[in-house]
């Protein structure tokens, strides 16, 4: 099936190629702007491909914001996106971690590694929720420590090509039930007083997020 179909396209090109297609007596693109377009898909349709298969090896661009990576869209396409954003708070750089692959994918790149999104790391990785958008492709994407993005990102500007094989194995469960644990500790210097702590801790198999903490 998979190659009948790339015989016909490239039997449709040959024919056609450099000669406009018309429509309704309009002319529009070429079959060569076509063949074009098509060849830049390659590289990402091969990544993804390997993906499935064997996992994805491909070269790294680091960027340090959205900003950058429309800039730099043009190097993206096939590429491993790593983010070393700047820590700005947490409301605000985590939508690296929520949108980083989407943003990603729209500039042709088969995947994305996030800088874990912390003011303070001890090599350790901080996952959590991340989203996907209708009509996007839904590449993979994970967080990493604080200190490997930057460390790459110190490559990237010495002008070191950096290449990764990615393999995940990540999984979404069902949804279940989740459940609250409330403790009271006494402290020994001031057990009169009341200092209230909350922490975040989903675990993967009650969340859709992966578990993050």
């Amino acid at each position: 099936m998979r190659s009948l179909f790339f015989l016909f396209i490239v039997h449709l090109l040959a024919l056609g190629s450099g000669k406009a297609v018309f429509k309704n007596g309009v002319s529009q693109r070429t079959f060569r702007e076509i063949k074009e377009e098509i060849a830049n898909y390659e590289d990402v349709a091969k990544a993804i491909i390997n993906l499935a298969v064997y996992g994805i090896t491909a070269e790294v661009l680091v960027v340090a914001s959205f900003d950058e990576l429309q800039r730099r869209a043009s190097e993206a396409r096939g590429k491993i996106i790593v983010y070393n954003q700047p820590y700005t708070g947490y409301e605000k750089t985590v939508q690296y971690r929520v949108q980083g692959a989407v943003e990603a994918a729209k500039v042709g790149a088969v995947a994305s590694l996030i800088q874990s999104v912390a003011s303070f790391s001890i090599y350790s990785p901080h996952t959590g929720i991340q989203k996907y958008q209708d009509g996007v492709p839904k590449i993979p994407t994970a967080c990493i420590t604080v200190e490997d993005a930057e460390m790459m990102s110190r490559m990237a500007s010495r002008g070191n090509k950096i290449v990764i094989h990615l393999e995940m194995g990540a999984k979404t469960y069902p949804d279940t039930d989740s459940f609250n644990t409330v403790a009271e500790i006494t402290g020994s210097m001031y057990p009169e007083e009341v200092s209230k702590v909350e922490v975040c801790a989903f675990w993967p198999r009650a969340s859709q997020s992966g578990g993050h903490f």
